[in-house]
């Protein structure tokens, strides 16, 4: 986790390896990035999702939800529900390949944001706490999915936080507003593989650990319960 963090300061500022040969920096208003990259206004390349005014959720069984528990920590395909419309008394409406951003503190700050793929339908309905966003002809989803986890940009995005303690929420306009970043398409591509490779192997590492922890827990109670002869272990 830690040399992902070094290498997505590595990425956001220098590019994509490929992309690198004889390439300089220039200093902008967000910080130094590569010469040919853009900084644009988030809410160019990438639009809030609304519910189509045609679309009645009644003529549908059911629906898929995701409340706020859901909503992982930098996470794709968070758990869903299906529930009936009339189960559904708020939410806000998204779609198939949408990054859910978790817009109230503290999950804000704490890094709360999902994709979601693996619904049955095209559309599902969140919890009114988050913000739904969709990419578009110039933008990669993913591409933004990292970039929202690096924590100068979740610092920055916090400062526009609105509302009282304990209650502040980050606004639509705010984050269509926040400046980033944005290389080509093709070096945003190269960006998000590199990174999606990286989050594989912390996937597999963290299994280990876990089926690490297990084994431990296992063979103590087996020790504590005097099924195992201590001295017979071999170190």
């Amino acid at each position: 986790k830690e040399l992902k963090k070094s290498l997505m300061a590595d990425l956001f500022k220098y590019g994509a390896p490929s992309f690198r040969k004889g390439r300089k920096l220039k200093k902008t208003e967000i910080g130094e990035i590569p010469e040919n990259w853009e900084v644009v206004r988030l809410g160019e390349v990438y639009k809030i999702t609304n519910k189509p005014p045609a679309l009645n959720f009644k003529n549908f069984g059911l629906i898929p939800f995701i409340p706020m528990e859901e909503i992982g920590f930098g996470t794709i395909n968070p758990k869903y529900y299906m529930k009936s419309s009339d189960e559904i008394s708020s939410g806000v409406y998204f779609e198939k390949g949408d990054l859910l951003l978790a817009k109230i503190t503290p999950s804000f700050e704490n890094g709360k944001q999902s994709i979601v793929e693996n619904i049955p339908l095209n559309f599902g309905i969140a919890t009114t706490e988050v913000i739904p966003i969709k990419q578009t002809h110039k933008s990669n989803i993913y591409y933004l999915f990292y970039l929202l986890q690096k924590t100068n940009v979740r610092e920055s995005l916090a400062e526009s936080m609105e509302g009282t303690t304990g209650r502040r929420r980050l606004s639509k306009n705010a984050l269509l507003n926040f400046l980033i970043p944005l290389p080509s398409f093709p070096e945003q591509q190269e960006i998000v593989k590199i990174l999606q490779t990286v989050d594989q192997k912390i996937e597999i590492e963290q299994k280990k650990k876990e089926l690490y922890e297990e084994l431990f827990k296992t063979m103590l109670n087996k020790i504590m319960a005097q099924e195992i002869d201590v001295e017979e272990i071999e170190v």
